[in-house]
């Protein structure tokens, strides 16, 4: 008889690259690197994907906690092109038309659309003396575009005098960097609601118009040019496919994994200290967690100079997100997927949240009907309402805190009644499901410093060449990857900065395959 063969086991080799969180970026990232042949392992300290893009499920309800707009639905398709695969077939998208609703203070409402015909012809309905302007503000914004995306989103320059080597150094000054958005729309439009309807998009970033950059005026150009998207099966599909796509790429992914250190020796990363203790090595870390939290939380502050803590303290953030998710038996037609009511005193209503740093007195609020595009969301015939307010973190520089295990239920209580006032006609009546996410909420569920629902914000000395690296100034072997590093906040944003960290990471890596 032949002799039996001895059955040899493969050793199980050791991660190559070490990604501490299963956020979007991470996921994507962890795409990128496995395609080129890396051993790459995430250790998540939840029970699922998403970080701030996570969803929770409450009595039927299926709640996208994070992000509702899908914008620049290129960045995705090119991820998914990268790994083999057709977008299309594993995350179908649909375009929202109209875009939004937007509901001003005087009972009117104007729709906004990527349909440029159908928004022109808006803007004459309520302001027809600034159609005029619309088409000089898309001119502009197409050329500041152009210059931004290609020099300064989809590339990532370590720093200014990089920048004037490159000779982009006039493409930087051009940008529209050194005024604000809400400055930059006297330049086209005289009626403070067309202003505001161009400017708000800041909020996404956590920041107000009157403090953000112009250069971020872009935002609205992208939605107008590139339309406002919206997954066939939710936003956590987006989540879900990468991590699907991630796990056939040989990702390992450890769920319920909390990193408590990330262990440098000699000024280098060579791994991280898991909750139980154990330490696992690898040639190359990189952090998901919220760049601040990373150096705050992650590395022992005696190894810290460049971020120290009193500079970790000193950052600028972002606001952060008074979150109701409703649950309502009662379908309001005046909504359409996206809308956004704006308080009459908006002015007043940004200097409370950005400036004073305390409760708005009568807020613009934010709601996202999800079921009006997948009724699947939710129970048949109910409806799930999400409604953001800004609100400010809990930055210690903001003064007095606020206690939101005091405010938080008489605050969710004005809102409501806000929209009722609204014409949300017995909204309290109609409310079978309610859930609150507050800072506090935020900080625990995606360690977002703070609470600062958006990462660091959007000023010009926290942008392009100013905002922390990808690649750590301080230590050898560790990378960033996420909203509080280049390019910024936003799911598009965070796909490019797991591009860009991919093509850094690779390009100056010394790894082996």
């Amino acid at each position: 008889m032949p002799r039996a063969r001895k059955t040899v086991s493969s050793p199980v080799l050791p991660p190559q690259v070490i990604i501490i969180g299963a956020g979007l970026g991470g996921l994507a990232l962890a795409c990128r690197l496995a395609k080129q042949g890396l051993r790459v392992e995430i250790y998540e300290k939840n029970a699922f994907p998403g970080g701030r893009a996570a969803q929770r499920r409450i009595k039927g309800y299926a709640i996208d906690l994070g992000p509702t707009f899908l914008l620049m639905p290129g960045e995705f398709e090119e991820l998914f092109s990268y790994c083999g695969k057709k977008m299309s077939d594993v995350l179908p998208l649909n375009l929202l038309t109209p875009s939004y609703r937007l509901h001003f203070w005087d009972a009117q409402h104007m729709d906004v659309s990527s349909n440029l015909p159908e928004m022109l012809n808006e803007i004459k309905r309520v302001a027809p003396q600034d159609a005029p302007g619309f088409l000089r503000f898309l001119e502009h914004e197409y050329g500041v575009y152009e210059t931004v995306y290609s020099n300064f989103i989809a590339q990532s320059p370590t720093s200014l005098w990089d920048i004037i080597l490159s000779g982009k150094f006039w493409s930087f000054l051009h940008a529209d960097g050194f005024h604000s958005m809400w400055d930059h729309m006297d330049s086209y439009f005289s009626d403070a609601r067309m202003k505001l309807a161009f400017s708000f998009q800041s909020m996404y970033l956590g920041q107000s118009p009157l403090l953000t950059p112009a250069t971020y005026t872009i935002v609205p150009f992208v939605e107008l040019t590139q339309g406002v998207w919206y997954p066939k099966h939710g936003i956590y599909s987006i989540v879900t496919e990468i991590e699907k796509m991630a796990l056939e790429m040989g990702v390992k992914i450890n769920y319920r994994k909390k990193v408590l250190e990330i262990v440098i020796e000699n000024t280098t990363a060579i791994g991280v200290r898991l909750e139980n203790g154990i330490v696992v090595r690898a040639e190359k870390i990189v952090s998901d967690v919220d760049l601040p939290a990373t150096y705050a939380k992650l590395i022992p502050s005696h190894l810290r100079k460049k971020y120290s803590d009193i500079k970790l303290k000193k950052l600028k953030y972002t606001s952060s997100a008074f979150m109701l998710y409703l649950g309502v038996d009662a379908d309001y037609a005046q909504l359409l997927h996206h809308n956004v009511f704006f308080c009459e005193d908006f002015l007043k209503n940004f200097q409370e949240i950005f400036e004073a740093k305390t409760l708005p007195t009568s807020p613009s609020i934010y709601v996202n009907v999800p079921t009006r595009t997948n009724p699947k969301l939710a129970p048949r015939g109910k409806q799930l309402l999400y409604v953001l307010v800004p609100v400010p973190s809990n930055d210690p520089k903001n003064g007095q805190p606020i206690d939101w295990d005091v405010e938080k239920h008489a605050f969710a209580e004005k809102i409501v009644v806000q929209l009722e006032k609204n014409g949300l006609v017995d909204l309290k009546k109609h409310i079978h499901m309610k859930e609150i996410l507050t800072p506090n909420d935020w900080e625990a569920l995606g360690g977002m410093s703070f609470g600062a629902t958006f990462g660091l914000s959007p000023t010009f000395f926290q942008s392009s060449v100013f905002r922390p690296s990808q690649k750590s100034e301080e230590f050898k072997n560790l990378y960033f990857v996420g909203a509080s590093t280049h390019p910024g906040g936003g799911m598009p944003m965070v796909l490019i900065s797991a591009r860009t960290c991919a093509e850094n990471f690779l390009e100056k890596s010394s790894i082996k395959k």
